[in-house]
């Protein structure tokens, strides 16, 4: 299953306070970010859930992830960039000024594997605006760098949704891993998640279905050859 930036946007309302326009915001955000970038013609990867909906379904988004390929000495001017979209939409940026407000996190690019994140990504229309979009293998491949609850729950969906290649996200794994193997076992875990995951649904679905059977009714390859609903006598 894919989503689309559209299913994010239709996401984009705060239930609790239809008055809060911050939200709804993230749209504009993500194109000015991604257009200072263009303009700076800097090589880029938008990470997190706005990626994932690429791959998976659309969940709600409070935050712009990118990883941007700069030099040791231009740390300064991603930050500038990330400082320039944040004055230009404040009142929603700001937490000083807005509670709920939208996190944005421009990063330098840290290994090869992120290098090949960003030889990798795909292009497509994000927000109405051509924007570069991880692949499904370095995302669940960062997830697995990571313990955050959130990053666990991501993973698992991705995994669900059938769009990424495990073996990739292994020989990844097997590139960065640390002695301990870390990435590999969240790796397994978010694995067992989906399939366990994707096993209760099935169960769910069956249970509903056969209840929604009429007990009664025969199948068709015991019924009499006038084709009527009665048993033909033992």
């Amino acid at each position: 299953m894919t989503g689309s930036s559209a299913d994010i946007e239709a996401l984009l309302v705060d239930g609790s306070d239809l008055s809060n326009p911050t939200p709804g915001m993230l749209p504009a955000i993500f194109r000015d970010i991604v257009g200072r970038l263009d303009a700076a013609g800097l090589a880029y990867a938008v990470v997190g859930r706005i990626a994932l909906a690429l791959h998976e379904q659309a969940r709600f988004v409070g935050e712009i992830e990118i990883v941007v390929e700069v030099d040791a000495d231009e740390h300064e001017r991603l930050a500038a960039l990330a400082q320039a979209t944040q004055a230009q939409f404040a009142a929603h940026m700001d937490p000083r000024m807005c509670r709920l407000h939208i996190v944005l996190t421009l990063r330098p690019s840290t290994c090869a594997v992120e290098a090949q994140l960003l030889a990798n990504a795909v292009t497509c229309l994000w927000f109405g605006i051509q924007a570069r979009l991880a692949s499904a293998e370095h995302l669940l491949w960062l997830w697995c760098q990571s313990d955050s609850l959130d990053h666990a729950v991501d993973a698992s969906a991705l995994i669900k949704g059938g769009t990424v290649d495990l073996y990739g996200v292994q020989r990844l794994l097997r590139e960065t891993d640390d002695e301990a193997a870390t990435g590999q076992q969240r790796l397994r875990l978010a694995i067992g998640v989906a399939v366990l995951s994707t096993t209760s649904s099935f169960s769910r679905f069956m249970a509903e279905r056969r209840a929604r059977l009429d007990p009664h009714r025969l199948p068709a390859w015991r019924l009499p050859p006038n084709g009527s609903q009665e048993a033909e006598p033992a």
